[in-house]
């Protein structure tokens, strides 16, 4: 699922914001697919990497990042 760079025209990276052209992945969307097909959206690699962002909800069991608003 790996893109080689780039992110969707209009569509920013929902953690930092921004529509910076560098290497991207594409992160499933909950409930938007079956097992074989799923909307996604591209998130830069480096934000994901940023793990000064993440946070673990020991409740739900989730690994989770903030994303910006509106992004």
């Amino acid at each position: 699922y790996e893109l080689a760079s780039g992110m969707v025209v209009g569509k920013p990276c929902p953690v930092c914001g921004t529509s910076d052209d560098k290497p991207c992945t594409l992160i499933p969307i909950d409930n938007t697919g079956d097992d074989r097909i799923c909307e996604a959206i591209p998130v830069h690699v480096d934000c994901l990497s940023d793990n000064t962002i993440m946070q673990y909800n020991r409740d739900v069991g989730v690994i989770y990042i903030r994303c910006k608003e509106g992004a």
